[in-house]
């Protein structure tokens, strides 16, 4: 799955989010796919995981997560190494608020 990092919705949406704006993401049928990884270029705690929702990017200070989840190792040639997250596809609903997602 290619990431989207720098779209101008999800540029405009990272912002809104380190703001600490409260944001409703739901889908309107199926679920999101959802890969959760730690990001090893935080600098001050507010971007301390990465949240990759159907492919594009968001950076939250924490997680909350209420639904089923497990983990997953992920082989990438071009690094010719393992990448390691949590993933889940039980929900259609995301919440943003003061640097926190909310899986439920």
């Amino acid at each position: 799955m290619k990431l989207i990092k720098n779209s101008s919705t999800a540029s405009i949406l990272q912002d809104l989010i380190l703001e600490g704006k409260k944001i409703l993401m739901k889908k309107p049928e199926g679920n999101y796919f959802i890969q959760i990884r730690f990001n090893h270029f935080d600098i001050d705690g507010t971007r301390k995981w990465r949240i990759i929702i159907d492919g594009t990017e968001f950076q939250v200070a924490e997680i909350i997560i209420n639904i089923p989840c497990k983990t997953e190792s992920e082989f990438y040639e071009d690094f010719n190494a393992y990448n390691h997250h949590i993933v889940t596809n039980a929900t259609n609903k995301v919440v943003f608020e003061k640097l926190v997602a909310y899986l439920n």
